[in-house]
């Protein structure tokens, strides 16, 4: 479907098409992947796939249709690009794979970037007796602890054996947007049973893994492209069922589409926060 794009976001999966890393860039493009816009019968909708080269940073973008739907108009922009792919990367891997049960303890890791931020929330919403936030932005650390974060830890000196103390006798689930050797001081904090979600790399993309580590406990990943589009489409609206209800607060930051450099660099530095480009 083709859309008129009124807001793009930026994400970390931009930056890492751009570069390469799983197959070469596919020169040239349009960068960016989701955004909200209107449909050429004029419908305001998110759309979390957009096509190549056909990209979200743009006047116009092409989007896959099972990925396009419908929003009310009491969400803004902003939060719906801020719940969308950055809050369905926090909702189902809680849900979808780790099976997030009321009243177990979760730790979100990397809890102060934009995925993070609604893993918190998230977390909270779904139950969790205890929700611990790590990263490493204090400011934003500081923030979580009004959005449903019980603890904090910042990723810094001897975090491991910070978040061993905050843990008790074990995380049950732990949501890690780092990967590298976080993931694995957050595999250490893990009870037996309990299951480790990976959804992002920031920390690096190799670990050295001691099998007795990993010893009872699951280690799972999350990638978008495996989702099937319904359940896909039900996280989103649920996301924005608690936007629109007051009971997840997004964060979000928007430049012009002339700052995309500006915006580019901040999102490789871990912004904090969602980034939203308007064409």
């Amino acid at each position: 479907m083709l859309v008129d794009v009124a807001a793009a976001g930026i994400n970390p999966h931009d930056l890492v098409v751009a570069a390469g890393v799983a197959a070469p860039a596919p020169v040239p493009y349009v960068p960016g992947v989701e955004g909200v816009g209107r449909t050429l019968d004029g419908v305001r909708v998110y759309f979390g796939w957009a096509i190549t080269p056909h990209g979200s940073f743009a006047e116009r973008a092409v989007a896959a249709r099972d990925a396009v739907q419908p929003i009310p108009d009491e969400l803004s922009d902003g939060a719906a690009l801020a719940v969308g792919a950055a809050g369905v990367s926090a909702f189902l891997p809680l849900t979808w794979k780790a099976r997030l049960q009321p009243g177990e303890t979760v730790l979100v890791l990397g809890a102060t970037g934009a995925v993070g931020r609604i893993g918190v929330q998230v977390a909270k919403l779904l139950g969790a007796s205890t929700v611990v936030a790590a990263g490493r932005n204090h400011d934003v650390l500081a923030e979580l602890r009004d959005l449903g974060a019980d603890e904090v830890v910042a990723l810094e000196d001897d975090y491991p054996a910070e978040l061993r103390r905050v843990a008790g006798e074990g995380f049950d689930v732990v949501l890690d947007t780092l990967f590298g050797e976080p993931m694995v001081a957050a595999l250490s904090a893990t009870r037996s049973g309990g299951r480790l979600v990976n959804v992002g790399m920031r920390a690096g993309r190799r670990v050295d893994l001691s099998g007795l580590a990993l010893k009872g406990r699951d280690l799972l990943t999350y990638s978008g492209n495996d989702v099937p589009a319904e359940i896909r489409r039900a996280a989103f609206s649920q996301l924005v069922d608690y936007v629109v209800a007051g009971r997840i607060r997004p964060s979000f930051h928007e430049l012009g589409l002339d700052d995309v450099a500006k915006g580019w660099k901040s999102q490789a530095e871990s912004p904090g926060t969602k980034l939203i480009l308007r064409p």
